[in-house]
């Protein structure tokens, strides 16, 4: 999710109710200790409790593969007023993998051992440490063995993309193989990967036998994803669609955010990325990103989501 999930989106998508608790992008981690500006431009909530502005938790992500400078910007991070730290051992972009990162790590379970032992090591006692994994990286022969060793290097909690690197975002996603590492695991165990509906949800949890699930690119097709499944666990309903004039006032409040801090043609770039996402599952998200995708202005591009859509992108957004 890099270049996706930024302090804004967290804060509009834990608007509603459903979350339990947020990741940041990853904090890429080489081989020395990275200055405070770092954490704080990936997780500015640093600076406000940790949380979203509607009082979701935030675990700060390091992505990495030396265990010791992973540990000592784990440090750095606690120090900061981090309350939980997890690792990324999950990414499959080639960019990454290409310079020892993400899943990459996933070919020798050794290895992603000594990154959460290490970790754990430095910041254990005092912060939660947490891993994501996906089910290996060219074939799921280790899948096992990387979970177990992220549990036996102390992690508090492991997440499962259920698809191996090699594998990507294709479908399907294999969910009943995240069952098959819960079984033997005694740290909780979330499954991820292809979750986009109350359905994808409810045949998650029941192959993988998981109690939780993350959201990843489901959230941004549909923001109101976790509300619509926490509603249906608690009363047995379920939500009405969203109706494309909601969906267009996320937008425009998520343009009203970025455009404080952002050139616009930045802004245009990621609000027309968030609308991609969201056309994957709505078919009037679908056709106004068609009618927009080559729009270059960011008053343009907002005026073609709706009537409202601009003056409100040109205010503040609607409090949580």
């Amino acid at each position: 999710m890099e270049g996706v999930i930024d302090a804004h989106t967290r804060a509009l998508l834990t608007r509603l109710p459903g979350f339990d608790w947020t990741v940041t992008e990853f904090v890429r981690i080489v081989d020395a200790r990275l200055p405070p500006k770092v954490f704080r431009r990936h997780c500015p909530e640093l600076d406000e409790g940790v949380t979203t502005p509607s009082g979701v938790p935030v675990a700060l992500q390091l992505l990495g593969s030396d265990p010791a400078a992973l540990a000592m910007n784990a440090e750095q991070a606690r120090k900061l007023g981090a309350t939980a730290i997890d690792l990324n051992f999950g990414c499959p972009a080639k960019l990454v993998n290409r310079h020892d990162g993400g899943a990459s790590l996933l070919r020798d379970p050794r290895r992603v051992h000594a990154a959460v032992a290490t970790v754990y090591a430095a910041v254990g006692n005092e912060i939660p440490v947490t891993a994501k994994i996906r089910l290996g990286f060219s074939h799921r022969r280790l899948a096992l063995d990387c979970a177990r060793a992220a549990e036996d290097g102390g992690a508090a909690q492991l997440v499962v993309h259920a698809r191996t690197r090699d594998e990507g975002y294709r479908p399907p996603a294999h969910w009943e193989w995240i069952g098959r590492i819960r079984r033997h695991l005694s740290i909780p165990v979330v499954a991820n990967g292809d979750i986009w509906s109350l359905e994808d949800y409810w045949k998650a949890r029941t192959l993988s036998g998981c109690r939780d699930v993350m959201l990843g690119r489901g959230a941004l097709a549909d923001p109101w994803l976790a509300q619509r499944i926490r509603h249906w666990l608690t009363t047995g309903e379920t939500l009405p669609t969203t109706p494309w004039q909601a969906r267009a006032a996320i937008l425009a409040d998520f343009a009203a955010l970025q455009r404080t801090t952002l050139p616009e043609r930045v802004v245009t770039s990621l609000v027309k990325q968030w609308l991609n996402h969201m056309r994957q599952r709505d078919a009037e998200a679908a056709r106004r990103f068609h009618a927009a995708k080559r729009i270059t202005d960011l008053e343009m591009l907002l005026a073609a989501l709706g009537p409202a859509c601009e003056e409100r992108a040109r205010g503040q957004p609607e409090p949580a």
